[in-house]
Parts: structure tokens; sequence; C-alpha cells
């Protein structure tokens, strides 16, 4: 397993309301996990210049765009529809990058 922090970026319209809540949703996957990991916060309009260093984008809406890095939107976590299955397809993500 990788030793540095997975560095996750989670983007929602303004950058603090669902960003916030579904940061808190992926604190608890990566800490059940036991994964070394930094969250930071953005607004969609500042996405693209948060890019750097980052292994994971998620978004709280539907995003379809192409980062050039792995994206994932857990817009579940904020409607709680299909909230399980989400969390069971972050944790497969979480663990191949911490694997990688």
């Amino acid at each position: 397993m990788r030793k540095e922090a997975i560095n996750i970026l989670v983007a929602c319209g303004s950058g603090v309301a669902t960003s916030t809540l579904a940061a808190d949703e992926v604190k608890k996957i990566c800490e059940e996990l036991g994964l070394n990991y930094k969250i930071s916060k953005s607004s969609m309009v500042e996405l693209r210049g948060q890019l750097e260093g980052k292994d994971l984008v998620l978004t709280t809406n539907n995003f379809k765009e192409d980062l050039g890095v792995r994206h994932m939107s857990i817009s579940a976590f904020i409607t709680g529809i299909r909230q399980e299955k989400l969390v069971e397809q972050l944790k497969e993500v979480l663990l191949e990058i911490a694997n990688s």
C-alpha cells in the first residue's frame, strides 16, 4: 500500500455546503479502510484550477467532462439514492488508488 496520502478533491456548486456533507462521508470511508488521505474542497467554478496533484475528484453534481484525473459523481451522498452502491464503488476506487 502506498505511503503518501491519497489526495482527494470534493467539489460542489459553491464549494461549501454539499461538498462539506460529501467530504464527511468520504472521510468516514477512508478511515474505515485505514487509508492515508487528504481531502480538499472546491466550487465547480474553481475545479479545474485545483486539479494539480489530485488522485481523485469527487463531484456532488453529474459532471461529465474529462478532467485528466480519475473522477466520480458522489451525488448519492446528498440525495441518499443508491448510497450503498456508491459507498461500495468508492471503496473499490480508493483501494485501487491506495494499492497503485
